[in-house]
This record gives C-alpha cells, structure tokens and sequence, in this order.
C-alpha cells in the first residue's frame, strides 16, 4: 500500500520529496517500499529524481543507510539524546557532493556526481535549503510510529502524525497505565 500525502501533515515541495523518502519504511508495519534495486529505480523515477540506469544491492544498502541517517537528523531536531545522529549523514554526505549552479533565476546545488551519490546528493541539497529557509525543523518523525509529518502548528509542538490515531493510542496507554497503578 503505498503511503497517502495528500494528508494535513505534508510538507511542501521540495521538502515533501524527504518526507516521501524517509516514510519509505513503515517501521510500525514492518513495511518497505524500497526492498528492491528495481522498487528504488522506480520510486525515484516516479520522483522526478534523476536515475542511474542500474541500481545495484549496494546502492540500495546505501540508500537505506541514508534514510535511517536523516531520520536520525530528524530525532535530533526534537532533542532527543543519544549518539550523535550526525555522523552517519556526514559519512553518507561525503559521497554525495553538491556543487553551485548559476543557471536559472538563481543559485542552487545540484549534484556533481551521477548514479545514486546524484539521487542522494539532491535529498541533500533539499534539507540544506529547508533548514535555510527554517522548514527543515518543521519535520518531524512521529514519537509513536516514527512516520515523518510536517508540523504546520505556530509553536511547532507537535509531537505525533496525528492525534487521532498516535496521540489517541499513547493517551490510551497511559490512561490504562494510570488506572492499573490506582488499581492495584
């Protein structure tokens, strides 16, 4: 089942392409869009995403790689503690190098390399100009299914893909909890 984007919790483009990349992995449903060198060639060609001709296991083991190193990033922006979430997405970064382009109304990065470092190197380029433009730390990964949304809210407080199916199962948890304790 491919996942729906059309919900409230979308980011804008071209923000809405990392989105769309790390919520490849339902970890919740133990579910993978990308299982394949040929479902990866796919999903970004379906993206606009210039492709190599061939995608090969490594490139998807990388590719994986780099989803869990931006989801990482993602924790980070929330303040959650533990290994530095950075390090995995320096090492991936450094083989995807970006360079500037003065063609078009402005400047911009595109990748310097081609085959997937030229797919990576433009998710890349995407969350450099997000978290220039400050909607970078909009995105956020879910605390309780860890779905990437949007957090469109003014105090940029949200904390789940939505209330009424996350926030509604933690609120329920915790009520059961309480009751058990008093309960008991």
């Amino acid at each position: 089942m491919t996942p729906r984007y059309d919900l409230p919790r979308a980011a804008p483009q071209p923000l809405r392409l990392v989105q769309e990349f790390i919520n490849t992995l339902a970890s919740e449903h133990d579910r993978e869009l990308l299982a394949t060198p040929e479902a990866l060639h796919e999903w970004l060609a379906e993206r606009g995403v210039e492709t190599p001709a061939r995608i090969s296991r490594d490139d998807l083991e990388r590719t994986h790689e780099l989803r869990e190193a931006v989801r990482g990033l993602l924790q980070q922006n929330r303040g959650r503690s533990g290994e530095d979430p950075s390090l995995p997405a320096e090492r991936l970064a450094a083989g995807a190098p970006l360079r500037v382009t003065f063609a078009g109304p402005r400047p911009q990065l595109v990748p310097a390399r081609g085959g997937i470092s030229a797919a990576h190197a433009r998710i890349l380029a995407i969350i450099l100009e997000a978290s220039l433009s400050g909607t970078w730390q909009r995105l956020k990964a879910c605390r309780q299914c860890r779905w990437v949304f949007y957090d469109a809210s003014k105090n940029r407080s949200a904390t789940w893909c939505s209330m009424a199916i996350c926030g509604n199962r933690r609120k329920t948890r915790e009520y059961r909890r309480r009751r058990r304790t008093h309960e008991g």
